[in-house]
């Protein structure tokens, strides 16, 4: 890849950087504060051409542009040094986030697990009641608990019950079971 073609890469994605880290003025004023575009003597050199020997009046001003090109390829690879800096930060705010999304998952996990630990629980004390007091009972509680309750029911328990549940009750849990409002 030649140089220019290069440079042309960098400077594409130091824009794409310091948007993503625009909190940092340094980097922002750095990629402003100078041109990344070569002069065409840089970029015949890039290519792999001669430059011109320069002679008499000629010579200053190209020691002039070597000493810009010199700055701006310092320049250059002080801005590929920022942004390898913030690419590994970047990266290690990734895996913070993958870790930490990883032990929520673990935790939800656990506590959908416990849930349905207690359910159960609950629901063969309910089997072993007669229906009439289950029925009592399941009424007593909140309506979240209850559908709940009668969702992890098996048929033939739930059939048991229904007669002795408040009857609204038991049309908004059929109708939210159906997927009705």
């Amino acid at each position: 890849m030649s140089r220019a073609v290069a440079r042309y890469s960098v400077t594409v994605t130091l824009g794409i950087l310091a948007v993503i880290h625009s909190d940092s003025a340094d980097f922002r004023n750095s990629l402003t504060a100078e041109k990344l575009t070569p002069p065409a003597e840089a970029a015949q050199l890039a290519q792999g051409g001669a430059a011109q020997p320069q002679t008499g009046r000629d010579a200053a001003p190209a020691a002039g542009r070597q000493d810009r090109l010199l700055e701006r390829e310092t320049a250059l690879n002080l801005k590929e040094q920022e942004m390898k800096r913030l690419s590994e930060t970047l990266e290690t705010r990734i895996r913070q986030l993958d870790e930490a999304r990883k032990a929520m998952d673990e935790s939800l996990s656990k506590k959908k697990q416990e849930d349905s630990e207690k359910y159960a629980k609950m629901l063969k004390v309910y089997k072993a009641l007669r229906p009439e007091a289950a029925a009592a009972l399941i009424d007593k509680l909140d309506e979240g608990m209850a559908f709940e309750l009668l969702n992890r029911m098996d048929q033939k328990t739930a059939v048991k019950l229904i007669p002795y549940l408040n009857q609204a009750r038991v049309l908004k849990w059929t109708r939210q079971n159906l997927g009705g409002s």
